[in-house]
């Protein structure tokens, strides 16, 4: 990868003089229409002489804000970026008032949402080809995605994919029933047992990040944005995990068409590893496309912020990947 990705050193320098202005010189932000009224926040990046458009899913509590680095080297490869915050993250439409909770009715709105997106940039840009790159939450909304429409990416990069979710020591037959049955009392909406809203007092020790610099940096803008402040699910998205990852093993796969690069972090306490390999294992044996797992050693969940030495290879392998 040369000098693009960022070092450490000078880490929250370049992103400031650098990354920053040079993508909002690049940026164009809008607004796309959903049921009912709803707006998803939305952005988009051009490239010079593009060979590709890059649609990115972020991840569970995250925001578009937290992928300017990754948009910087997107664009700097010469892929347009699109990218929105998820429903109940950021400045996208929320369907409860409580800006700490993230809460949604069911996860085909994560995929209706993004499928719209991928239209879009697809219209909006004939003949180039379309790419995934979707983390965590939404990886598996962005696996998804694939199945539910085969032909419209390409290729699709998979980082760290919540395939299933860590549940914390609740075995996940327990979690099943559990979310089931709250949702079915009436407390679909509400925080999950042990769920908080924002408090301000998450450590980088604890963090899904490898990286002190780059977990800061953002860290630092969530909190003093209040929309940024997401921390916990309600019970609905919880029951919405639990059929995601169900339609996933049972029957996502056998209908998924894209070639994929799975990356598996190596010390990853928020989705399950297992689970992951799995799914890629089905894939294969269907025989319908390729998908290839990558596990990435010395890294925790969000891989993209681990050393500048890890990120090296990591996007070298990624771009090789989209360029094979």
């Amino acid at each position: 990868m040369g000098d693009l990705v960022l070092k450490e050193e000078t880490y929250g320098q370049t992103m400031d003089g650098v990354v920053v202005p040079y993508l909002e010189a690049r940026k164009t932000a809008f607004m796309v229409q959903r049921d009912g009224g709803h707006k998803l926040n939305c952005m988009k990046y051009m490239a010079d002489d593009p060979v590709g458009v890059v649609i990115i899913s972020h991840g569970f509590t995250e925001t578009a804000e937290k992928y300017l680095e990754n948009i910087y080297y997107f664009v700097k490869k010469h892929y347009h970026v699109y990218i929105h915050d998820h429903c109940g993250h950021g400045y996208s439409y929320r369907l409860t008032k409580d800006l700490s909770l993230v809460h949604v009715d069911s996860y085909g709105r994560y995929i209706r949402d993004l499928l719209e997106l991928a239209r879009r940039a697809g219209e909006e840009n004939p003949g180039l080809p379309l790419y995934l790159y979707a983390h965590s939450m939404g990886g598996g909304v962005g696996a998804a995605a694939l199945a539910a429409e085969p032909e419209l990416f390409q290729k699709a990069v998979l980082t760290s994919p919540m395939i299933r979710p860590i549940t914390a020591g609740i075995p996940w037959p327990v979690t099943c029933a559990l979310a089931g049955l709250l949702c079915a009392v009436g407390r679909a909406e509400k925080y999950i047992p042990g769920g908080h809203p924002f408090d301000g007092k998450e450590t980088f020790e604890t963090s899904p990040s490898s990286n002190r610099e780059r977990y800061w940096y953002y860290q630092k803008k969530r909190e003093s944005i209040k929309e940024f402040q997401m921390t916990s699910p309600s019970c609905g998205w919880l029951y919405g995990a639990v059929k995601l990852n169900r339609y996933l093993q049972k029957e996502a796969w056998k209908k998924i068409r894209t070639p994929i690069l799975l990356f598996q972090a190596d010390d990853d306490t928020f989705v399950v590893g297992k689970q992951q390999r799995k799914f890629v294992d089905k894939i294969n044996r269907a025989g319908n496309t390729s998908a290839e797992l990558v596990f990435v050693p010395g890294t925790k969940h969000e891989i993209f912020n681990s050393s500048t030495e890890i990120l090296d290879r990591y996007w070298e392998t990624v771009f090789g990947f989209l360029a094979d």
